[in-house]
């Protein structure tokens, strides 16, 4: 509980050195570029192929859109979108082209577009599903998120958008991170939407994972580096750990389901 405040006090400092550079001016694609090349050399994105975490999270999205034709992802991110949906009639979007180039590295057959998704360059109803994963919490101000999902629907009749559920306090530390949604919260913002609570997975690779984000470097340290992150990799593996995450966790993300007008 120590650990976690002192982390969100300065978390909060560094999300409003954020929120003030780019109040005047201030580059937020440089910033993006550079999560993504962090993100690369931590071994987040080895992460998400393995980890049961991202597993379950992206199947649930994969069966929302299934049966259909043509999908599109608003805010697709460097890999996630080869997980979820691999082919010709996908098409993944993302302001950052970094996290683009890197999908295509991946391996991602689809389309790619670099967009805002406040201005999406596509004509009303031309998808037969939208999916947003992990997106809308990074927006900068309310209005964003509502003209995004606004987005979302002009395109869609079908639209599943997936965010963090604030109301149990676990947060990547991440500055981006502007909005930090409840049930309540959400559905005030998308009354047309079905809300729920959910936990698609179970939390698994905790220590491992917080390491591997907040401290790229510890892993390149000869000998120690490994020897720290093979013993936190054990502890998470272990019976207690496992038991106390899906124990503190559950609803641990917000789903937001629309399937028709």
């Amino acid at each position: 509980m120590v650990v976690r405040f002192i982390r969100d006090f300065f978390e909060r400092i560094e999300r409003e050195k954020l929120r003030r550079n780019l109040s005047h001016g201030g580059n937020m694609l440089g910033y993006y570029d550079a999560d993504v090349a962090l993100s690369d050399s931590s071994g987040f994105y080895e992460s998400q192929m393995s980890g049961e975490f991202w597993r379950r999270l992206f199947g649930v999205l994969s069966c929302f859109c299934q049966e259909c034709e043509k999908v599109l992802d608003v805010g697709c991110g460097a890999y996630e979108l080869m997980a979820v949906r691999n082919d010709e009639n996908t098409v993944g979007t993302d302001v950052c082209k970094a996290a683009l180039k890197r999908l295509k590295k991946f391996g991602f057959s689809g389309q790619i577009v670099q967009a805002d998704c406040l201005h999406l360059p596509f004509r009303d109803s031309s998808f037969d599903c939208v999916l947003s994963n992990q997106m809308i919490e990074h927006l900068f101000t309310e209005e964003a998120v509502q003209n995004s999902i606004r987005e979302m629907q002009r395109l869609s009749r079908r639209v599943m958008v997936v965010t963090p559920n604030a109301a149990y306090g676990r947060k990547i530390h991440d500055p981006t991170h502007f909005f930090f949604f409840t049930t309540r919260s959400l559905k005030q913002l998308m009354p047309s939407f079905e809300i729920y609570a959910t936990t698609p997975f179970p939390y698994t690779g905790t220590l491992a994972y917080y390491l591997q984000y907040n401290s790229p470097r510890l892993r390149r340290v000869p000998i120690i580096g490994k020897i720290i992150t093979t013993v936190c990799a054990k502890i998470d593996s272990s019976k207690l750990l496992v038991w106390l995450n899906r124990t503190l966790w559950p609803g641990s993300a917000l789903v937001a389901v629309k399937t028709s007008d």
